[in-house]
């Protein structure tokens, strides 16, 4: 990559924070996108394609949005790019990377979905999610010159600083929640705010937070910050994960404000378990998500043994509808 474009992509990190608000990319920072990575339609989505349902679109000031209807969702294997996605594989990938035009020029979502976009060339990056919460961002061009592999650079490069911009912007909404409710929350509540001064001693603690440091820290929230938080808060390093199993507590920061959150998985499977159902959820076979997963098929089926054993059931079906219950969680 040259200097210039090492620039760039720095610049837009820094405009990219600035603009950002509770969303971290607006139809203005998608322009400032645009400009990295020229085409004629960026747009960026966060769907759950377990549920099959849109969470979230974007579209660049000026591009047309497109509505996710039922068709797409029809057409969705049919994708060669979304399908990598789906593989745990999240880098910058073209469409010609899998197909010719000649080849997707016969295909049923070119005619359906692409054609009516005057959409022949795709470039797609996507933050690393889990399948029940992808967030990719995705530039189309129509018929003429392809995206180059400096196009493709680029866009691996700023991968990881669209990940932590959308966690800025995710923790700030739940901050901004969470101090909502410091009057009159609960104890028991899942989220607790801590705001530090210097020196590390603590300002304001809601009554969750106070709960959460006594029971992941024994500290009794009140006066000065287990040490180890301080420390971690002044590192610079990414959100902080105490406890283990069912009960998990997150602690992630904006400044000196601090979102401790704990997560309890009424399920209690591990990640690789619930990403193995996930698959299963989306209709997939056992030596299908094998592949998707980079594992062989007797470890799915393991894998499926043991989620059963958990959840106390005994099929497939009992198990999707265990799992699909328990994604809002």
């Amino acid at each position: 990559m040259s200097a210039r474009d090492a620039e760039r992509v720095l610049r837009f990190v820094a405009t990219a924070e600035e603009l950002g608000g509770d969303e971290p990319f607006t139809p203005e920072v998608l322009v400032e996108l645009g400009k990295l990575v020229e085409a004629d339609q960026v747009g960026y989505w966060e769907l759950d394609c377990v549920r099959r349902c849109e969470l979230h679109g974007v579209a660049r000031t000026g591009d047309p949005m497109v509505d996710l209807e039922v068709t797409y969702w029809e057409l969705e294997g049919e994708d060669p790019v979304c399908s990598h996605l789906g593989s745990n594989d999240f880098r910058a990938l073209k469409l010609s990377d899998f197909v010719s035009l000649k080849e997707l020029h016969k295909r049923r979502i070119y005619a359906i979905w692409m054609r009516p976009w005057d959409v022949e060339r795709e470039l797609k990056v996507a933050i690393p999610s889990p399948p029940w919460h992808t967030k990719t961002f995705g530039f189309d061009r129509g018929p003429g010159r392809d995206f180059t592999e400096r196009d493709r650079l680029v866009l691996n490069l700023l991968q990881p600083h669209l990940g932590r911009l959308w966690g800025a912007a995710r923790t700030r909404r739940q901050l901004r929640a969470a101090l909502e409710s410091v009057d009159g929350g609960s104890e028991q509540d899942a989220r607790g705010v801590v705001l530090l001064s210097s020196g590390g001693l603590i300002e304001l603690a809601s009554p969750a937070a106070r709960r959460l440091l006594r029971e992941y820290f024994g500290a009794d929230g009140r006066v000065e910050a287990p040490a180890e938080l301080v420390e971690w808060q002044a590192s610079g390093s990414s959100a902080l994960v105490r406890g283990e199993g069912e009960h998990r507590l997150t602690v992630s920061r904006s400044g000196t404000t601090l979102l401790l959150e704990e997560r309890r998985d009424r399920l209690g499977l591990t990640a690789r378990e619930r990403h193995v159902l996930a698959w299963v959820a989306r209709g997939k076979t056992n030596p299908e998500v094998a592949e998707i997963l980079w594992v062989t098929p007797s470890t799915v089926r393991k894998h499926l043994e043991n989620i059963y054993a958990k959840l106390g059931v005994h099929t497939r079906t009992a198990a999707v509808t265990r799992f699909l219950g328990a994604l809002g969680d």
